[in-house]
């Protein structure tokens, strides 16, 4: 694999990756000082469960140690089971308590940043499953709001994640995760592999250009966060899978003008883990096609 020459003090994208949390936030934050992160994602509880999260012990000491090694954004990934579109009413209330107690629990670890996926309709069509959505994100909030008070916290700030567009699911393209923010006011995590298999071709440097440009046409300033993902799935076929950067679809030249195109936005890679020294080298690499090892502090 050629990698790009770098550009040295030009990157303005902080770069992480999602850290498991087994053996306790404080081996996450070891983790993450060994690979030199600038940013960071984690689950506050089981993604595959509905429990809620508990209160954590070490939850101070990781939202100190994060401020001190500058992690930022510190980002939760919410429940998987979470669907605030479902037609079911009961699923949709119990989406919304689960993702409120999220972002409390998230802002009680000092994390700002909360990604829940956009759900699917069900099969009775994008725009009721849209509207639903939009309804479902104002509650949550609602809630939150309500917990974070009786807590004395700030609940983390909501990001809506565009889906691969498989079956029933909602906001795959760029236009209709645009509809659902900023009727709900929020803003939004772009996932590059969901990006490639809903149909946007960014696996050369031309087309990463041209889905930049469409991504800030539609969302601008609304784009909080990148999930940079190689896609392990073919273009538009709408299955979700992440490989490690240079391993499935996207060119490296490719990431490069996106990174160009989208100045700013904070990084998390959800690519497969490997050994601690390739997970190393994957962070590196991400920093050398945003602009290079040095971060420009200015603006970002």
């Amino acid at each position: 694999m050629t990698e790009p020459a770098a550009r040295p003090g030009l990157r303005t994208n902080r770069i992480g990756r999602h850290l498991p949390t087994s053996g306790g936030l404080e081996k996450t934050l070891r983790i993450a000082r060994e690979q030199a992160l600038e940013t960071v994602q984690i689950f506050v509880s089981n993604p595959q469960g509905w429990a809620v999260p508990k209160p954590r012990s070490d939850a101070k000491a990781f939202a100190e140690g994060a401020r001190e090694m500058g992690l930022s954004p510190v980002v939760v990934h919410a429940k998987y089971l979470i669907n605030l579109a479902s037609p079911d009413p009961d699923h949709r209330e119990r989406s919304a308590v689960a993702l409120a107690a999220e972002l409390v629990a998230a802002a009680s670890l000092g994390a700002t940043l909360v990604v829940v996926h956009s759900g699917s309709h069900g099969g009775d069509g994008e725009k009721r499953g849209m509207e639903r959505l939009v309804k479902g994100i104002g509650r949550a909030k609602e809630l939150a709001a309500a917990e974070a008070e009786s807590d004395g916290v700030k609940p983390a700030e909501l990001l809506v994640e565009n889906s691969v567009g498989a079956g029933t699911q909602l906001c795959s393209t760029f236009d209709t995760l645009a509809g659902v923010v900023e009727e709900a006011g929020v803003r939004v995590c772009v996932d590059t592999a969901h990006t490639y298999v809903a149909g946007y071709d960014l696996s050369t440097p031309e087309g990463a250009r041209d889905v930049a440009a469409k991504l800030r046409a539609a969302l601008g300033d609304r784009i909080a966060l990148l999930h940079l993902n190689d896609p392990r799935n073919a273009l538009g076929s709408h299955r979700d899978g992440h490989q490690r950067l240079g391993e499935g679809h996207v060119s490296t030249d490719a990431w490069v003008e996106l990174f160009s195109g989208l100045p700013g936005v904070p990084v998390v890679m959800e690519t497969p883990y490997a050994t601690p020294e390739v997970d190393a080298e994957q962070v590196r690499l991400a920093k050398e096609l945003a602009g290079g090892l040095p971060i420009l502090q200015k603006g970002v």
